[in-house]
């Protein structure tokens, strides 16, 4: 068993007794890429600070439900882009677009985040994870819990997409 995988029980062990400061120090490890993920949907820190906390009390009162710890992370991911999801839902009915504002919060030179928004859904899933994030296909397979061969498909089609978009600018 791997240092990765021995981290995954320790840690799922220590959540299931209750120890929540673990599951936080866990994603404090980690906040830049999860944060990163975030501001690709949402652009605005007050909501992906909601996002993070639902995030972690879902993953925290859903424990029992993860089958198996070697996936912990790609598991707490897919609750964060739900959560994103919903709470981009729930904003857009709420909101006129035209209101909300994108707020800087990284350097943004080439207009990544805001061009990346222009190409469909479900190519923008795979290239924030893969590029900005830095996850594995096989890990964006497990995520998004589609096969390795859609995801692989996705971000050919996606990167293709952002060419062009590029190209137009």
């Amino acid at each position: 068993m791997d240092i990765v995988n021995l981290d995954n029980k320790r840690l799922v062990k220590k959540i299931k007794k209750g120890e929540l400061i673990y599951l936080v120090e866990w994603v404090n490890k980690r906040k830049d890429k999860l944060y990163k993920i975030s501001w690709s949907y949402l652009y605005n820190h007050e909501d992906i600070e909601d996002v993070f906390q639902d995030t972690l009390m879902i993953v925290y009162e859903n424990i029992n439900g993860l089958k198996n710890v070697n996936y912990f992370e790609t598991w707490y991911v897919s609750i964060l882009l739900n959560e994103c999801r919903k709470k981009l839902k729930i904003r857009n009915r709420e909101l006129p677009k035209e209101n909300i504002e994108c707020q800087e919060y990284y350097m943004d030179e080439y207009n990544f985040f805001q061009e990346i928004n222009s190409i469909d859904e479900i190519y923008k899933e795979v290239i924030v994870l893969k590029y900005v994030s830095g996850y594995t296909q096989e890990e964006i397979s497990k995520i998004l819990n589609i096969p390795i061969g859609t995801v692989k498909s996705r971000i050919y089609r996606g990167l293709q997409e952002l060419r062009k978009l590029l190209k137009e600018v």
